[in-house]
């Protein structure tokens, strides 16, 4: 893998992320997250690549190369996830404005306004 910088939010990598880069892409927080899907695909039998990790809005986004239903429903499943667990520590979390969107706990938030229908 070509060395990349971290956490720029428009690389894309068609060669394919590796765990490393991905947990690197995003805050310690969504680690977990970033690892469920990782995992899973660590247990198929498929090709799919990984070509890019980012927050966006104040949530995770995976981006694949190809469609995969189940690996699809994953993602969209620790996407939504993404917006309840503060990027930087893991702990509980809200979608924050001021500035920018994050989705961070009362610590990380530092008094920004809870977002409450952000669409």
């Amino acid at each position: 893998m070509k060395n990349v910088s971290p956490r720029y939010p428009t690389y894309v990598i068609h060669e394919g992320y590796d765990r490393e880069l991905a947990l690197q892409s995003v805050g310690d927080g969504w680690a977990s997250l970033v690892n469920e899907v990782f995992d899973m695909m660590s247990t198929m039998k498929t090709s799919v690549k990984i070509i890019q990790v980012k927050e966006k809005w104040g949530g995770l986004r995976i981006y694949t190369d190809v469609m995969h239903g189940v690996l699809d429903k994953r993602i969209i499943d620790v996407e939504q996830r993404s917006f309840e667990i503060c990027e930087t520590c893991g702990n509980p979390g809200a979608l924050r404005s001021g500035g920018w969107y994050q989705t961070l706990c009362d610590v990380h938030g530092d008094n920004r306004p809870i977002v409450k229908n952000p669409v």
